[in-house]
Formats: structure tokens, C-alpha cells, sequence
């Protein structure tokens, strides 16, 4: 389990100043409210450059890295409006949680997607859990969906449509302590080029790596 000063839970909402040729930039604050420190401060810079997320610390206080990036992808240039909201997590199991939501519905989710909001629309529920995880975890782990009055199962590598929605499952959720989170994409159905996106952004999260960046300049890098 990472320490929650490992961990991050960040709101930011996109604006038309964020938006240029290169790059995607927000603002986030820490949604936890508790005031403790966390990987990168309670109000980072999140930026979307390059096939990357860099979320770079406003400075030392709170925060225990000056930076840290990973590949994603272009999903989030290609759905995100100014008026969007950003949720950004990384959970103490380690996994990247990302969503956005345009006006209380989902756009976007990738990642640990139960870990952030999904809006008014979509519900994903992690099924069955082990009444003792630490020492009998569950290994046939599923994931549920619904939306409206739809609902479905799915395990892993699995592509399908439910409401306006397409999920792709690169790998479920596994249990134990800390187990390990989904990696998933949820996206608005009627795009193809955003379903590829969505489905790329998901592959790139489960199999890239992690970098950190010190505040002594030092570097490290590990798997998501």
C-alpha cells in the first residue's frame, strides 16, 4: 500500500486559456481537503503535452516530488471543452484514475475508473471482494456496468457498448492487499477516432512507466 503521501486526488476544470497547438493546461486542487502531503502538492500544475501527463508541484510545501509524468495518450485533447472537469487520481494501490465530465455526464474515464466521479449517467462496481482480503482474496473479479437501466458484466480484454457508452477492458481489478486496480476506458460511443483513442490511452496506462522527478533533480522511474 502507498503511503498517502504517495497519492494524489485532484479537481481542475479546463479553460480556454489551457487550450493551445501543443499542449492542455489545468490547475488542480486536492479534493481530499485534509491538508496533508501528497505526491505533488495540493495545487499542481496538470499538463498534457506530448503523449503525456506531467503534473509539476506549485512548490515544496505539501508535496514530495517536483514532478511526475506518464504516457496517455491523446485521449483527453480530443473530447476535453473549455467548462470540463478534470478528476485525476492516483490510489494507494498505485493505479491512475482520470474522468471528465461535461455538465454532471461522462466524456472520459480511464484507468483505476472506480477510484474517480463518473457523473450522473454511469455506474462501474467492482464485484465479488473477499470479506478478508489480506489473507483469502477473490481470484474470479469482475466488473459491472450500468447505465440506465442497462447493465453487463465484463473481465478482462473485453469491447463492448452499453448506452452511449464503449468500454474496453485491458485488465479487472484484482483483490488482496493492496491488490491492484482496473485499467479501463469508458468514452462517448458516437466517435471512432475517441473510441481508438480511449482504448490506446488505457494499453499505454496498464503496460508504461512511471516517472518522478526529486526535488534534489534526482530521477526514478517504475511501472504504473
Amino acid at each position: 500500500m502507498i503511503h498517502p503521501s504517495g497519492t494524489f486526488d485532484y479537481e481542475a476544470e479546463f479553460t480556454i486559456e489551457g487550450f493551445s497547438d501543443s499542449d492542455i493546461v489545468l490547475y488542480g486542487t486536492d479534493r481530499r481537503g485534509e491538508n496533508i502531503d501528497c505526491l505533488v502538492g495540493l495545487n499542481p500544475m496538470i499538463r498534457f503535452w506530448n503523449n503525456r501527463i506531467v503534473i509539476v508541484a506549485p512548490g515544496k510545501l505539501k508535496s514530495t516530488c517536483r514532478n511526475v509524468s506518464f504516457s496517455f495518450g491523446n485521449a483527453v485533447s480530443l473530447s476535453a471543452r473549455p467548462g470540463d472537469r478534470l478528476y485525476l487520481v492516483r490510489t494507494g494501490a498505485g493505479g491512475i484514475g482520470l474522468s471528465v465530465l461535461r455538465q454532471q455526464s461522462l466524456i472520459l474515464a480511464v484507468g483505476a475508473v472506480t477510484a474517480v466521479p463518473l457523473g450522473r449517467d454511469m455506474q462501474i462496481i467492482r464485484g465479488p471482494g473477499s470479506p478478508n482480503p489480506w489473507e483469502d482474496p477473490i481470484s474470479d473479479t469482475w466488473l459491472e456496468f450500468r447505465v440506465g437501466s442497462e447493465q453487463l458484466i465484463l473481465r478482462d480484454r473485453e469491447v463492448t457498448e452499453i448506452g452511449d457508452y464503449h468500454i474496453y477492458i485491458e485488465h479487472r481489478w484484482e483483490d488482496g492487499v493492496p491488490g491492484t486496480d482496473e485499467c479501463i476506458s469508458v468514452c462517448v460511443a458516437d466517435n471512432s477516432a475517441m473510441k481508438i483513442a480511449a482504448m490506446r490511452s488505457a494499453i499505454l496506462l496498464s503496460n508504461g512507466n512511471w516517472k518522478e522527478t526529486h526535488w534534489d533533480c534526482t530521477e526514478h522511474f517504475s511501472p504504473i
